[in-house]
């Protein structure tokens, strides 16, 4: 499946099929964005689509970052990126594309400026860091009597 272009990772779309793409615990969250969450969105496919119609038109270099070979990347192209969902307002993830359209990386823009960070080498891992792996690792917590 592509959107603007560009495949979704079969590892992605797959969760998204089996209903694993949605409510991460607030601790993975953390663990992995070093940030909390304000009010987390996963996008479904047609969350997918729409969001990526928006990201693919935007103008505002805001979003854009700077780049930084410091910690890099620092910024993010549209045009080889797919949002993946939000942690709060002006919070978004993001596919990155650039490095490698196989298997891109995960970028997400913190929220203390124009900086895009990585936070996982690609979808894989960051469903793995995010604990969202497997249906076992989704279902809900057994009652212990």
């Amino acid at each position: 499946m592509q959107i603007n272009g560009l495949d979704l990772p079969a590892a992605l779309t797959r969760a998204i099929g089996e209903r694993r793409w949605r409510h991460p615990p607030v601790d993975a969250i953390l663990r992995v964005f070093r940030e909390s969450p304000i009010k987390v969105q996963l996008y479904d496919l047609d969350a997918l689509h729409a969001a990526n119609h928006r990201w693919s038109n935007e103008k505002d270099p805001a979003y854009f970052g700077r780049s930084d070979d410091k910690k890099p990347p620092g910024n993010i192209d549209p045009a080889r990126s797919l949002l993946l969902g939000l942690l709060g307002p002006h919070m978004p993830f993001a596919l990155d594309y650039r490095v490698s359209s196989a298997s891109p990386r995960v970028l997400y823009l913190h929220s203390g400026g124009d900086q895009w960070i990585t936070v996982a080498g690609d979808i894989e891992q960051l469903l793995a860091r995010l604990q969202l792996g497997s249906l076992d690792s989704c279902a809900p917590a057994r009652r212990v009597r």
